[in-house]
Formats: structure tokens, sequence, C-alpha cells
């Protein structure tokens, strides 16, 4: 009895390619080629009419619906371009793709339809024998025919080949288990434009490049954050030495040149040994589609390094007005100086784009990310940033809920002004579960286990931030800061030291070198880096009264000038005016310090309980009431 069954269209064979219908999977003998969203909807809407003219104005409204694009001709432009260069088709001697000037294109290239009852007969089709044909039958053969010497010598093959099977097979898994990925650094793309305010421009597209390097092979591909790239900018160190500082084997180089209306952005991937380029590309045009060179970049580089690239990689959102990109960019841009007036117009710009695209995520939680820094650096109220970073992390995770950077942002507004432990730590662990080299959720997570006093996992999530941020001088010293609350002194200033050796004038690695010697005891070097931080953030008539109290009465009279200043409003933080008061042995001020923190929830209370500053105050029963009291909110 034969059975019937209804054909179903699965996909298109044409040439040497297949393209899945269900999936959107475009293949070449049987090889995965990556293609994005635009060029694949393009070859599809051309595949589905083989043979007709295709207007521009029918893929206008197939690709971008409802006006939803600002530069059609540009995007038309750069996903045909991107289309071609996959199926490596000549637009002067097409064998798929026919170019109609000014009217459209038409696939000309023979289409087979496959479906899904062919496929499965294709699949289950024996293998050929010899010179093509259909391997013969074995004739039938008695056990009994066979000599003893012969089994025995079949049975002892038979072992051999599986202990060699099973040698090959724990061989692989090791190598798999043990392999090193790919590692690579995107350097900041340098302006050339002669124009500094474009700077923005070139930081942008250097951050963007790296994020999305690092989400192309999860696994195969180490990339250097931001910040540990951010040093060699306008560096003369040969690539070798940056390369070999780095600990990576590929850099890529880029620049921006202004060319009339239009920009040049230049990229080249060279590997560090012999300094060799394989692989080189140019973009000119505006920068509305900025995210097509990016993708093109990061795509040709996986190919460059012979990557596994994913069939259907994860599409980033498009804000639908190149302002807003622009409004991102620039924030980018603000937030890594780092600096008060730096998140100021951070805040701004992301402010500026959300408003002119009301469903941009990664803006949200960009936005989220400096209104939590701002509140916990004390540069505003931090009941404001709490609610305005809380508000922001939401927004973004409702736009988008595979989001990373949203999810870490959550974690930290959850941990340090909610002292929400249980809940914190589940966003980290989302946000790094989606992006597994996200820094900001592995050194924030740290935190968190600091804080808590579980050191050795603390250090886990440390060092793996160092895999992708070595050169980070914020990571750098908070992991002395973590040897300091481990107790291990020694090491936690020769680790904060050496940070200042490359940073002189890095306010938080002088903080961390003082946490460090107040804990230690050391009074004569905590000194030295208490007044360092006074001339950092004290104004010049306090400070000058400070450096006088410390010269004529001491340590400890000029350490009760700086506590009897500090209020959330001037220097910030309650719990360092406590440390102040307890580096003087004034253990009921800094109590009374302690205490005022928990009242006004400051963030910095969820240090206290792991804090070696605090030790003398262990014992304390309303030191103990307040420790108890951070952890009810947990």
């Amino acid at each position: 009895m034969v059975t019937t069954s209804t054909s179903v269209k699965a996909g298109y064979r044409f040439g040497p390619f297949l393209l899945d219908l269900r999936s959107g999977d475009l293949s070449r003998n049987g090889r995965p080629i990556r293609l994005q969203e635009k060029p694949r909807s393009l070859l599809l809407a051309l595949a589905e009419r083989r043979g007709e003219l295709v207007s521009r104005k029918d893929l206008h409204e197939h690709l971008w619906p409802n006006d939803t694009f600002v530069d059609f001709e540009d995007g038309l432009n750069a996903a045909m371009s991107k289309l071609r260069e996959a199926l490596d088709d000549d637009p002067q001697s097409p064998r798929y793709i026919e170019t109609v000037r000014g009217r459209g294109y038409r696939f000309m290239a023979k289409i087979e339809v496959v479906t899904d009852a062919e496929e499965l007969a294709y699949a289950a089709s024996p293998a050929p024998g010899p010179a093509g044909q259909p391997a013969a039958p074995a004739a039938p053969q008695s056990a009994a025919t066979v000599k003893p010497r012969l089994r025995r010598a079949i049975a002892w093959g038979v072992l051999g080949c599986l202990a060699l099977a099973g040698v090959a097979f724990f061989l692989a898994r090791w190598r798999a288990a043990h392999a090193r990925p790919v590692s690579i650094a995107v350097l900041p793309f340098v302006n050339m434009t002669g124009d500094a305010s474009r700077d923005y421009i070139c930081n942008g597209i250097t951050e963007e490049l790296i994020a999305r390097l690092g989400n192309l092979a999860p696994g195969e591909l180490r990339v250097i954050a931001p910040a540990s790239a951010r040093i060699y900018a306008n560096s003369s160190k040969p690539v070798q030495q940056i390369a070999h500082e780095l600990s990576v084997q590929y850099l890529i180089e880029g620049s921006l040149e202004q060319q009339g209306a239009n920009i040049r952005v230049a990229a080249q991937l060279l590997r560090a040994q012999d300094q060799s380029r394989l692989w080189a590309n140019v973009y000119e045009g505006d920068l509305s589609d900025q995210f097509e060179f990016e993708s093109s970049v990061a795509d040709s580089v996986g190919r460059a390094l012979s990557l596994h690239l994913p069939p259907l990689a994860h599409t980033e959102y498009r804000p639908y007005k190149y302002e807003a990109h622009d409004a991102y960019l620039k924030g980018l841009y603000f937030f890594s100086q780092r600096t008060k007036h730096g998140f100021d117009q951070a805040i701004e710009s992301f402010s500026n784009a959300v408003a002119i695209d009301p469903r941009y995520a990664a803006a949200y939680a960009q936005l989220a990310d400096a209104y939590n820094l701002m509140g916990q650096y004390s540069w505003m109220n931090p009941r404001d940033a709490q609610n305005l970073a809380w508000a922001a992390a939401e927004q973004a995770l409702s736009l988008d809920p595979s989001l990373s950077e949203a999810h870490a942002a959550l974690g930290f507004s959850l941990w340090y002004y909610r002292w929400d432990i249980a809940a914190a730590e589940a966003e980290f662990r989302k946000a790094l579960a989606l992006e597994p080299n996200n820094v900001n959720a592995h050194h924030w997570y740290a935190q968190l286990l600091m804080t808590t006093s579980r050191f050795p996992e603390a250090e886990q999530q440390m060092q793996a931030a160092f895999d992708v941020d070595p050169r980070s001088p914020i990571l750098r010293a908070n992991l002395g800061w973590l040897y300091e609350y481990e107790g291990r002194f020694p090491q936690a200033v020769e680790q904060v030291r050496a940070v200042l050796a490359e940073n002189p004038n890095f306010l938080a690695a002088h903080y961390k070198l003082w946490y460090i010697y107040s804990a230690m005891g050391d009074k004569t070097h905590g000194g030295e880096e208490f007044l360092w931080i006074v001339r950092g953030i004290a104004d010049s008539a306090h400070e000058q009264k400070i450096e006088d109290l410390y010269r004529n009465q001491g340590y400890a009279a000029a350490l009760h000038e700086f506590a009897g200043g500090s209020d959330m409003e001037y220097y910030g933080s309650l719990v360092d005016a406590a440390r102040c008061l307890a580096a003087a042995g004034d253990s009921a001020g800094a109590l009374a310090q302690l205490e005022h923190a928990f009242q006004v929830h400051e963030g910095w209370m969820i240090y206290v309980q792991a804090d070696p500053a605090f030790a003398a105050l262990h014992s304390d029963p309303r030191f103990q009431q307040l420790i108890e009291g951070v952890r009810r909110h947990s």
C-alpha cells in the first residue's frame, strides 16, 4: 500500500544555494551563509517572483513598510550589495540578480522548489557505492565457516577500533573544553575629519562594533571591552606591543574621514604576530547607514577568522530616525568620560534619543546606567537617581526582555539602592546568560558577592570581567578593594598602587587605597591618601582648613573635620564619614553616622557588613541591629 502526502514548499534551490523558507537560512553546498534580515528579505522577495521585474517601489513596501526607514535608496543599495556579496554575484555580469537601471531588479537564475517530502527522501537515500553505484548487498555467510583465529583477529580489531574511537572521542571533548577562543581588540577609530565634534562618531562606531563582534560567535571569539581599548586612543605603540598588553591575536584599526556631505569609514583586520592585513573594508555615504557598515565589518571579520557564524543572528533594533541614533552615540561618548559633566551630558543625550524614538531600548538601558552611577557617586540625589534608573531599566526590558544591559542595570538598582540581594543576583545572572561578556554585569555581580562575603565567587566574576576588559582602571582598582575585604592587605596595596602608577590622578583608586590603609591602621600612608582625596573634592577654603588641622593637630582632627562636613549634598557619603571616624578611633561617632545613613537609606550601607573598616564595631548591638535592618530588605 502506497500512502501519499501533500507536498509543502520548504525552500528554493538555485545553483549551489539553498534558501530554507521555514528558517530563513541560506546555505551554499550545505555550508551556512550568514545573511542579515534585509538582504534575506530582499532575496525572498525576488525569488518569489522569479523572472519578473520587481520595482524599487514594491521592494520599498516589502522591506520597509509604513515609512519606517529614513533613506530607502541607501538602504536598498546596501541590502543589495550584501546580497550580491553572499551570492558572489557580479552586478556587471550577473548570474542570479539582474539590475534594470532606474526601475528595479529581476531574479534570473533557474529555481527548483524543494518540498518536505523531497528533502526527507533525499535524507533517507542510501549512500552510493564505488563509482556512484549503489552498494552491493553482502553475501550471507555462516559464522561456522569463519576459523577461530580469524574470529579472534576480528574481535581484537573491533576492540582496537572501539578503543581508538573512545580515545578520539575523549580527545575531541578535551580539546573542545580546553580550546582557547580567538581574541581580538577594536582600537578606537581615528577622527581624520579635522573636526573634533566628530569624536563621538568614532567612539560610537568603536563601541558598537565591539558589541556586534561580542555577539557574533559566543565562546569562539573573545573581544576586548571598550574601556581597555580606549586606553590606546592615539597611541604610538606598535601593533605587536598593544596585542601583547591586551593578550589578543588580532586587532581592528579604523578611521573616519569627511568627503563633502558624506563620510568615509575605513577599517582593517590585522594579525598581530606578523602585522599582516587579513581584510579591509571602506564605507562611503551618510551616517544613516552606519548599522549596515558595522554589521558588514563584523560579518567579514567572522569569515576572515573562520568562525562558525549562526545563520540567523539576533538583529539589533534599528531606530527609525537617524537623529535618535546620533543622540545615542553622543551619549556613549559622554558616558565613557566617567565625570559629573560627562554623565550630565550622557543623560541629556540618551533622553533625547528616547524622546525621538520611544522604542529605543538600548538608549533606555544606558540611561539607567547613567542614573545608577550618578546616584552612587553622589552627583545627584540618590533617591531621585534610584527612581529614574529603575524606570529607565523597566522601560528597556518592556521593549526588549532579551537586552542584557537592561537586566544588569536593574540588578544594580536592586542591589545598591533597594538592598535586595536575591532579586539583584537573579538579574545579574539573567544578564550574563544573555551576554556572557557583559563586563558591567560581571563587575557589579562581583561587588554584590563581595558585600556578602562570598569572596571566591567574587574573584571568579572579577576574573571573568578581566578576561574581556584587562586594562580597565576601575576593575583593577576594585580588585584591590576585594583583596582588602578578604584581609589580603599587602596584595590590596600592591594592586591599587599599580593602577595609580599608570593613572596618578584616578580619584577612585586613591579612595580605595585610603580605604585599605584605614583598615590596616596605617595612619602615615592613610593620611597621605586622605589629603589627596580632600584636594580632589573639597573647595579651596575647606581644603586649606583640613590641611592645617592635619599639620597642626594630626590625622584624627583632620578626619573629624572632614566627617563633620560630609552629607549627601556636599561630599556625598555618610558611610565615608563613618569610615573617617572609625579610622580616628571614634566608634560612637562612626556608629551615629551609620545610623544616619541607614535612616536615609544610603546605598553604601550595603557594603558595611563585610567592610573591614568597621571591624571594631561588630560586637556593638546597635551595629548588629543596623546590619539586620539591611538584611531584612534582602
